[in-house]
Order: C-alpha cells, then sequence, then structure tokens
C-alpha cells in the first residue's frame, strides 16, 4: 500500500418514512437514480457485477457480495483507477443497513477500505452527499403515479400544454429543451421553471429556477432548485405516469399542503386533460 493511502471507515445515517423493503428495492433497481456516477450493468441480485464511471477519468468495477432483503446490501470494488492519480481502491466496501426504528427506517451507510489520507475530509463530504442529498431526495420526495389509456406520445404532448392542466397564470414556453416558464398567482405563488431534460415520449424534466412561496413562514424559496420529474413507461396498451418533485420531502414546511396540491393536479387536471381534452 502506497505511504498515503490510509484505511477509512466513515458511516452516515439517515432516517426515512418509507418501509424497509421498499427502500431496499431502491438500493437494488435504483441505483442510477440517486449514485452520482454512471452505471452500467445489474446490481440487484447476489455476485451481480457492475460498473461505475465518470467520463474517462474515474471508474470502478463492484460486486454485490452480501444481499439480506430488506436488511444489509454490501458492494465489494474488484477494480479502480482514478486516472489523474492512480489512485486505486480496489478491496473498498460500500455497506448498507436498514434498521427500523419507531415510525422510520433507519439506513446508514458505510465506506469501508482506502482513501489518500489528505482526502479523508473529501470521503465524508461525498457519502454525506450521496446519501444525505441524492438517495434521501430520491426516496423521500413527493411522488404519483396514475395509469392512463392512452399512448405514451399522447400523454407527453399533453404534459408540454402546461396551462391547459396546471394553471392558466402562466406565462412563457414549454415545450423545447432550455425552454422556459413562470406559474404566478399573485401574493400566493411564484415559481420560475427550465426545462432541462426531454426524452420524447419517455421523460420530461423541469428545474426550479426561482420561486416565492408567499405563505410559507420560514423559507419562502423552498421550491428553488427542486425538480418535477414526468416519466412514461408503456403497460400493454395503456401507458403509465410518474411524477416526482424531487426536493419537496417531508421536513419541508410546504410539503403536506403541496402534496395535496400536486394530487389534485395530477390525478385530477392533468388526467382529465389526457383523457378528454378538458382545460381547466
Amino acid at each position: 500500500m502506497e505511504n498515503n493511502y490510509i484505511k477509512a471507515k466513515y458511516s452516515v445515517a439517515i432516517g426515512l418514512t418509507k418501509s424497509a423493503q421498499e427502500i431496499f428495492n431502491h438500493l437494488l433497481h435504483d441505483v442510477s437514480k440517486f449514485w452520482p456516477e454512471e452505471l452500467e450493468g445489474e446490481c440487484s441480485h447476489l455476485n451481480d457485477e457492475f460498473v461505475f464511471q465518470t467520463g474517462d477519468s474515474h471508474y470502478s468495477k463492484n460486486k454485490v457480495v452480501e444481499l439480506e432483503p430488506d436488511k444489509k446490501l454490501v458492494w465489494l470494488v474488484t477494480e479502480s483507477i482514478r486516472k489523474t492519480d492512480n489512485f486505486d481502491w480496489s478491496g473498498t466496501k460500500m455497506i448498507f443497513t436498514l434498521t427500523p426504528k419507531e415510525n422510520q427506517t433507519l439506513l446508514q451507510f458505510t465506506y469501508d477500505g482506502i482513501v489518500q489520507e489528505h482526502e479523508s475530509d473529501r470521503l465524508a463530504q461525498i457519502c454525506d452527499f450521496v446519501v444525505k442529498e441524492k438517495l434521501y431526495n430520491f426516496i423521500e420526495s413527493f411522488s404519483v403515479s396514475i395509469e392512463l389509456s392512452q399512448s405514451p406520445q399522447h400523454v407527453f404532448n399533453c404534459i408540454k400544454d402546461v396551462p391547459n392542466w396546471w394553471s392558466k397564470d402562466y406565462e412563457g414556453s414549454s415545450k423545447q429543451l432550455d425552454d422556459e416558464f413562470i406559474i404566478h398567482h399573485p401574493g400566493a405563488h411564484f415559481s420560475r421553471q427550465k426545462l432541462v431534460e426531454l426524452i420524447p415520449d419517455q421523460k420530461m424534466v423541469w428545474q426550479v429556477t426561482e420561486s416565492t412561496l408567499y405563505w410559507l413562514q420560514h423559507n419562502k424559496q423552498e421550491w428553488t432548485n427542486t425538480k418535477m420529474i414526468f416519466e412514461l413507461s408503456a403497460l400493454g396498451d395503456k401507458t403509465l405516469l410518474h411524477f416526482t418533485h424531487e426536493g419537496l420531502v417531508p421536513e419541508n414546511e410546504s410539503y403536506t399542503r403541496c402534496a395535496e396540491g400536486w394530487t389534485l393536479v395530477i390525478k385530477e387536471r392533468l388526467a382529465n386533460y389526457i383523457h378528454h381534452g378538458k382545460t381547466i
């Protein structure tokens, strides 16, 4: 081992409102949605091998070496390289453990392996970012799903017609990548959205770049930097629409009221527009 390599064991824990079973399913099947590197391969079964990669500079091959349903998941780094300095953290383990605690599930993530001596603080920052922000927001953010009898193409096109189902208090455009639009209810709500991802008939993502929720007592800009994600998948002759407001989490002051609002908007207003072409 190089002199500047040290053994490190860093843990971070978060409480989640979802069940251990639901969280564990996300850890098995949705890694690409919270892990900050590109994922190749499968990581949902014991002995599965998969790769994390950031461009050409950062590579690791990993293997699922322990899998205890709803309780524990362990990845082992079997090969790795960071080309900028040839750092190799092979042999490191990434450990997820789930423990029921009162009305929550405690998720603990542990990095158990190798780090460069001068990067101990950076390791802690990365682990905190992945678990406390990326994973927490992915699991806890408000979401709702609906089944629709129309095609993904029809549903996708209807979503782009924002003033016909969300609000008439609309200004701007919501059709093409980088389009921006504003929803403004004077004295109650202001938000500016930018279309940051667009995969025709499959996925649309808006990022909230500015916001003011006038009725909040504390942080009136809670929506700023959150994302609204629409994902479509075919179910036979039907379409499943899954909506997530990423960053709208239970600890937010706006959560309860906004969750009720989004449920109404998606399940009634948007569904009615998709099915019947009626505007609000």
